[in-house]
């Protein structure tokens, strides 16, 4: 995981100490109980600076 590129599944359930298969679920069932992520792709990616202010629980500007 790197600050200069978007995070994946993979990336993000490392970070918060989830099973990728987890992530996936939710992505799909609770997609509100996730960071904000990047809706302009066409598969999940979530920027490392929003998901590390959701964490804080720091007020989010909507992503792109």
């Amino acid at each position: 995981m790197t600050e200069s590129k978007l995070w994946t599944i993979r990336d993000l359930a490392a970070f918060l100490g989830y099973s990728e298969k987890t992530i996936a679920r939710m992505v799909s069932q609770a997609p509100e109980k996730l960071p904000p992520r990047v809706y302009a792709l066409s598969r999940p990616r979530w920027e490392p600076g929003v998901v590390m202010a959701w964490v804080k629980g720091e007020k989010l500007v909507k992503p792109r």
